[in-house]
């Protein structure tokens, strides 16, 4: 039997869409890619010349700048680059993309609920309670709050491999520029 999440009740609106098919791997790995291709450009651009605040360590803002820039795409797009290359779909409606405000809603929900604002350990709670709750629910608060409904099509494995492991190696390389700063 599928859990019922209380919003789902209250609200009275008529039910989204619910996917068939629910994937927090090929979720996080698309969104690790989109953080790790946008964190390697801002360390392209910014160069050595860049200066980390001194409340860098407990609030990482390279997370936080990503958040306009992926609503944006959502917006114009309809996808981001890890999406994309993984097949991933959201859809508001009937509409193909999401309008911008939803998207910038969706984009923070993902920040603060989902990445636990880039905060080491806390961020690790809030991926493990927000996959629980897509395994269970089949749906993430920041998608139910948004309404929004997201579809994953069939990807060969390779594709999946990948990417993962350029999301991998973008992340080290960040790491490593990071740190020599």
């Amino acid at each position: 039997m599928e859990a019922i999440d209380p919003s789902e009740i209250i609200t009275g609106e008529p039910p989204r869409p619910k996917p068939a098919v629910v994937n927090p791997w090929v979720r996080l790995t698309a969104r690790l890619f989109d953080y790790a291709l946008f964190f390697c450009l801002v360390s392209l651009i910014a160069g050595r010349a860049a200066s980390v605040p001194p409340f860098e360590n407990w609030v990482p803002l390279e997370y936080f700048a990503w958040v306009p820039l992926e609503a944006l795409l959502l917006w114009t797009w309809g996808t981001t680059p890890g999406k994309w290359l993984l097949k991933v779909r959201l859809k508001k409606g009937f509409s193909k993309r999401i309008d911008f405000e939803s998207a910038l809603r969706r984009s923070f929900g993902v920040w603060v609920k989902g990445m636990g604002l880039g905060i080491p350990i806390i961020n690790v709670l809030c991926m493990l309670a927000s996959y629980h709750r897509l395994r269970v629910l089949k749906t993430t608060s920041w998608d139910l709050q948004e309404q929004v409904a997201v579809f994953h099509e069939a990807i060969p494995k390779w594709r999946f491999y990948c990417v993962f492991v350029l999301a991998i190696i973008g992340m080290i390389y960040y790491s490593y520029w990071k740190k020599s700063l």
